[in-house]
């Protein structure tokens, strides 16, 4: 089992003034990416990925506006953890991490894969 789940990271400001803020970030990933807005108090998520996709391994949030309340948990473990992401950061989320999302405030993200690797690597839990 892989010790990080998910792993949150703030992006790398090389500017900020009264106009506001400028950040350098990798694109480290070829393909489609799914634009998603969420609004404030929507859940979505509560389920994993495998993993047998490549870009479901980890999966890569960039959210890019808004809060996002992140519960999550290895499948075989029954404790959830939570943890807040405040825009801009980036979030992986390993395989076999079961996860639900709720949006704090209306929030953008970007997903680094398309809609047919979400759906070839996604997994319910009951």
């Amino acid at each position: 089992m892989n010790n990080e789940l998910i792993v949150v990271t703030p992006f790398p400001f090389i500017g900020k003034d009264e106009r506001g803020t400028t950040a350098e970030i990798l694109v480290d990933r070829q393909g489609k990416a799914l634009s998603i807005f969420r609004k404030k108090d929507t859940v979505f998520g509560n389920h994993y990925h495998t993993g047998s996709v490549v870009t479901k391994n980890p999966e890569i949030f960039w959210l890019l506006h808004g809060e996002l309340k992140f519960e999550y948990r290895h499948i075989e473990n029954k404790e959830w953890i939570v943890v807040d992401a405040v825009a801009p950061v980036k979030i992986d989320i390993y395989p076999n991490v079961l996860h639900r999302v709720t949006a704090i405030t209306d929030a953008y993200m970007l997903e680094l894969n398309s809609l047919q690797e979400h759906i070839d690597d996604t997994k319910r839990k009951d």
